[in-house]
């Protein structure tokens, strides 16, 4: 299925566009992703759009992605979207019922490892932060990691209504892009577009033995 084809029956539920898609359409191919992770899924617009592009690639590829159990009451929830689309086979989906960083854990555990990250959850220093570092953990070496929201502030409140100002009016993940992962001395920016921060994982030089 094409991600035009996913636009058709979606139409304008949030929160990824089909613009977005075909970026996302541009790395897949360019960098052959096979193993793809998802943080925050919500509906499953995203999920789903990947999902599409991972099947046009062909071969065992699939998308595990993660978010809350108050996901399922969304209208449509991801498993309701991922039936209309005919990709639920693409999709591996975990529900937490506090966050995506305890099934994370349970992934380095198994001993998974992925080709693309897309971060679409938390958003706040704290878990953006871990998620950075335990994503790395999974990631192969030469994969991407995908940060949305570079600039989202929680300023409006809601969830983080009382929450410090000051943390409510930084722009969490950009802190995190700025101050964690361009230092790292393993990762490299690919570019940032608008609202998204994309970086590759360095691949490391096998390791040879000195022979006198």
């Amino acid at each position: 299925m094409k991600i035009e084809n996913v636009k058709e029956i979606i139409g304008d539920l949030p929160y990824m566009s089909l613009a977005n898609a075909k970026k996302v359409e541009k790395i897949f191919h360019k960098y052959k992703c096979r193993s793809v992770l998802e943080l925050g899924f919500y509906h499953g617009v995203s999920t789903n759009y990947m999902a599409a592009i991972l099947e046009e690639l062909g071969g065992d590829r699939k998308v595990t992605t993660i978010d809350l159990v108050s996901a399922k009451q969304h209208s449509p929830n991801i498993e309701e979207l991922a039936s209309k689309t005919g990709l639920s086979e693409r999709i591996e989906i975990f529900y937490e019922e506090r966050s995506y960083l305890w099934r994370l854990m349970k992934l380095i555990e198994e001993g998974r490892k992925f080709d693309f990250c897309y971060l679409d959850a938390g958003h706040m220093w704290d878990d953006t932060a871990l998620a950075f570092f335990l994503v790395d953990k999974l990631l192969n070496d030469g994969g991407l990691i995908l940060f949305d929201d570079l600039n989202w502030t929680a300023a409006k409140g809601g969830y983080y209504q009382n929450w410090p100002e000051i943390e409510r009016n930084t722009p969490a993940v950009e802190r995190v892009w700025s101050l964690l992962v361009m230092p790292h001395q393993n990762y490299k920016e690919v570019w940032i577009k608008n609202n998204w921060a994309l970086a590759r994982k360095k691949k490391k030089v096998p390791f040879l033995p000195l022979r006198y």
